[in-house]
């Protein structure tokens, strides 16, 4: 039987606490870039909406304001250009939809939609005749917006941040240079195009240090799921009381579940009853451990770490689990 010992202290990190194996950093936990791919993916399917309903509001506001003018139905290259946008995003969301998808990829690829999202932005604004066209001074558009939430919601590495939120940015200054090219803008140079839409670049700027710190908080995430020579990996269910993960062994390569009670979930403040907790527990773990049977699950280890966690390593099983069953197939019947 096998007895319970500290599994040791978490393994060092370097300097920073952001890099893994050979000096590459650290990558966020598989189950936190998936959930990031499904925000992206509602993001995308929410992104076809508002390119429906944005036009649409617009030739509603057309008739509404002049009735007997029948231009507002006339269809323009603001209305292919949102088309575009809707069968982009809906390509996006079919994309994703699919979860043999690596997330890291989806997160990649968001932000190349970022781009065209912001660069569809750009031409519809700046889009249209205006008589003696319009004044050039700074100004705060949808794109800074559209950088910062990308940021927060779809996490991805300070450098790619970086990287397509210049290019996102951009976009606005594109947009204008193509609008003076039809003779709707009037200005001097690209650089005043810059110079009117610089704040979307301080927003890029503040998505940098966003993404920073959603980046280094996955990160932290996974140097606490690093668990002496076991590697904790998704959530497979919670309860009460404890957490049990889906785990891999460092050297072994071999699956399990390890099932975890942290000090915070005991009793607050009550020691006699957090030990009582404890003692309950090694005791679970010391009769699973007696078992042998091929309807019981093997016990690996058991034991606390450092910081006063309680483990059991067990068995990783495939299949499903009861309350699943028993919504399928309904309630199990009494044995006779």
């Amino acid at each position: 039987m096998p007895q319970p010992h500290l599994i040791g202290p978490l393994p060092r990190s370097t300097p920073g606490g952001t890099s893994g194996a050979r000096g590459q950093p650290r990558a966020l936990p598989e189950d936190l870039l998936r959930e990031a791919s499904r925000r992206l993916e509602i993001m995308s399917l929410i992104g076809a909406v508002l390119w429906v309903l944005g036009p649409l509001g617009y030739h509603v506001a057309l008739r509404a304001m002049s009735p007997g003018d029948p231009s507002w139905a006339r269809l323009e290259a603001p209305d292919a250009i949102a088309a575009a946008s809707v069968l982009i995003s809906l390509a996006l969301f079919a994309y994703i939809r699919r979860r043999d998808r690596s997330p890291q990829f989806i997160l990649d690829l968001g932000l190349g939609y970022m781009v065209l999202t912001a660069l569809a932005t750009g031409l519809t604004l700046h889009w249209g005749t205006v008589p003696g066209g319009l004044t050039v001074e700074p100004m705060i558009s949808w794109t800074g917006a559209l950088v910062l939430m990308f940021a927060a919601i779809v996490p991805n590495a300070p450098s790619k941040t970086l990287i397509a939120g210049l290019v996102a940015a951009s976009m606005n200054p594109v947009g204008m240079l193509i609008a003076r090219a039809q003779g709707t803008w009037a200005f001097d140079s690209a650089a005043s195009a810059l110079l009117m839409h610089f704040p979307d670049y301080l927003f890029v700027g503040v998505s940098v240090v966003i993404s920073h710190v959603v980046t280094r908080l996955g990160q932290h995430v996974a140097r606490a799921r690093e668990m002496g020579s076991y590697q904790l990996g998704e959530l497979l269910g919670r309860g009460g009381m404890g957490e049990v993960y889906r785990a891999t062994h460092r050297m072994l390569a071999r699956p399990a579940a390890i099932k975890l009670i942290r000090p915070e979930m005991l009793t607050a403040g009550d020691d006699e009853a957090a030990q009582l907790a404890i003692t309950r527990f090694r005791r679970e773990a010391e009769a699973a451990a007696n078992l042998r049977s091929p309807h019981t699950v093997e016990i690996y280890d058991f034991g606390v770490t450092d910081d006063q966690t309680l483990y059991c390593v067990m068995e990783l099983l495939d299949g499903m689990d009861l309350e699943s069953f028993v919504r399928q197939y309904g309630p199990m019947p009494a044995p006779p």
